[in-house]
């Protein structure tokens, strides 16, 4: 797999011809505590050494106590805001309090967690101007090394593309392995989606002109396929594997960072997920976005099969050996959902189970360029929602 380090902090013109940087200095995980000299450096030199915390009190003794030592046997003066939710959000609230927190005594933010703290770490430097560091504590999304966070406004989950890149990301082997099984599975189910970005993003190059990077490309299926090939692994929290994993969510989120676009890593997958987290939160509920990108994947794979195998039509010829090559079959990605415990049944997933209804509701128009768009403009979205609703009638309610 590609190497880490060759990719972030330098600026390198790319065969496709583009030239990629990431402004991220630094990504480094420690077998052992993160040692007080791991932020040295990693700043400006003009700032002063005045740092605000956030984190979640879930998180307390595997990482927010170690951290906070840390960063005080380094020298620092420490704020630190502990959320005692139940389950935080990122919502008015959260933001409001983290904001009046990192006041003009303050001088870096350091975000400690999961896909939430550092999401909210990240908006909220952005929205004060100040830089910021992110420890990893779950390996659940693949967002880390992105700039791009999800926030709660009245109720509705709103994605901004516009916030800060960490300027380091650490963690630690130990706590990587101790995170929570939901967790881990949500970050396997991100890197499932890839099977379904890919050849989404081959589909808009062909038919929209959508530029296209063969080697993200390439990243993004060699990394999605070690943590496939490497489940059995991950469920066991084997250290190799839950390092392979925490990798790829890393390159993931690099691979964004490269083309300043979320393409990549995230179609109709994604689409499926975004429309499964909100129907899910009208609802009052909460589920888990890896979970929904990997049921969203299936649901992708299913209407590929339907145009592959059964329709077969000669505008997708040229590119059809390319999509195959992205694509895994139906059968193996609900065996995948099964055995890591994310499950392949509809209810799991999308309240109210309205299958067609989500698929027509993403393949609207003004949305990305995806498998959804293919057919409904070529008139075989209809088809399409029987042939996927039939295929997950075989696979049935219990897997």
């Amino acid at each position: 797999m590609t190497r880490i380090d060759g990719l972030i902090n330098r600026e390198f013109l790319c065969e496709c011809g583009r030239a990629h940087f990431v402004p991220i200095q630094e990504i480094r995980s420690w077998d052992g505590p993160i040692p007080p000299v791991a932020f040295d450096g990693i700043f400006p030199e003009t700032i002063g050494r005045s740092a605000l915390m956030l984190c979640d009190a879930h998180t307390k003794e595997c990482a927010n106590d170690g951290v906070a030592k840390t960063l005080r046997d380094g020298g620092w003066k420490l704020k630190v805001r502990e959320f005692v939710r139940d389950r935080l959000v990122n919502d008015e609230a959260a933001v409001g309090a983290a904001v009046l927190d990192a006041d003009s005594g303050v001088d870096v933010i350091i975000a400690v967690g999961g896909g939430t703290v550092t999401d909210l770490g990240r908006f909220v430097a952005s929205r004060v101007g100040k830089p910021f560091a992110l420890v990893m504590t779950c390996p659940s999304m693949d967002g880390y090394a992105s700039n791009i966070a999800a926030v709660s406004i009245d109720g509705r989950r709103r994605i901004f593309k516009d916030c800060r890149y960490p300027e380091a990301i650490f963690c630690e082997t130990r706590v990587m392995r101790g995170a929570p099984p939901d967790l881990i599975r949500s970050g396997f189910g991100d890197m499932l989606g890839k099977r379904a970005s890919l050849p989404d993003w081959v589909m808009s190059r062909h038919f929209t002109g959508e530029r296209f990077c063969k080697r993200v490309a390439a990243l993004m299926d060699e990394s999605s396929m070690r943590c496939i090939n490497g489940l059995d692994g991950i469920n066991s929290r084997a250290a190799a594997e839950i390092g392979t994993l925490t990798e790829a969510l890393l390159l993931a989120g690099l691979s964004m960072a490269m083309l300043n676009d979320t393409r990549p890593v995230s179609g109709s997958e994604h689409m499926f997920s975004h429309f499964m987290v909100e129907s899910a939160m009208d609802a009052g509920l909460n589920v888990s976005h890896g979970a929904t990108v990997a049921f969203g994947t299936l649901i992708s794979t299913l209407l590929y099969e339907y145009l592959l195998d059964g329709l077969e039509p000669a505008d997708l010829a040229p590119i059809s050996g390319e999509l195959r090559k992205y694509l895994l079959p139906s059968r193996r990605v609900a065996d995948l959902l099964v055995a890591s415990g994310i499950g392949a049944g509809v209810q799991r997933h999308l309240y109210g189970g309205d299958i067609a209804g989500m698929i027509r509701a993403c393949s609207s128009p003004g949305k990305r360029y995806t498998v959804l768009r293919y057919l409904a403009d070529s008139g075989h979205l209809d088809r399409s929602i029987r042939y996927a609703l039939n295929a997950l009638e075989e696979i049935g309610e219990g897997a």
